[in-house]
């Protein structure tokens, strides 16, 4: 079938970093550069773990952790909260959209395949990655 739009689709190339895969207490990023037993924070070309960004577990989240985020500027959270999805408690969230920041959490395997995707549109998107624990 001809494309009568002459429309040409193109690959999307940014070297924005993602998960490329994961494991219980593991994560490799696109960079090939590989995360054992530690939570990371992602956004664009940077990989964190800085525990002023970054709480050992997502319990630990604090108001200190949420403004440090904010100071990103990201247009987006999205955190990957472990084997399960869990609820980010009201008031974080209500401080991030207070700050025009959109937030989502999802199980972490949910959201390793959802921040390559925001990754690929190369959009703003900040991603807090807790990892999947061994059951």
């Amino acid at each position: 079938m001809d494309n009568q739009a002459g429309a040409t689709i193109k690959k999307e190339v940014t070297d924005n970093l993602h998960i490329k895969s994961y494991a219980p207490n593991f994560f490799r990023l696109n960079d090939e550069s590989e995360w054992h037993n530690t939570s990371i924070l992602l956004q664009n070309k940077e990989v964190l773990t800085d525990t002023t960004l970054l709480p050992a577990t997502f319990d630990e989240i604090t108001e200190a952790h949420i403004q440090a985020w904010i100071s990103r500027k990201p247009t987006l959270v999205l955190i990957g909260t472990g084997n399960k999805m869990e609820f980010l408690a009201p008031q974080w969230r209500a401080l991030l959209y207070q700050n025009g920041i959109g937030v989502e959490t999802m199980a972490t395997e949910s959201l390793c395949r959802t921040f390559a995707i925001l990754a690929a549109e190369d959009r703003n998107a900040l991603g807090v990655f807790f990892p999947i624990i061994e059951a």
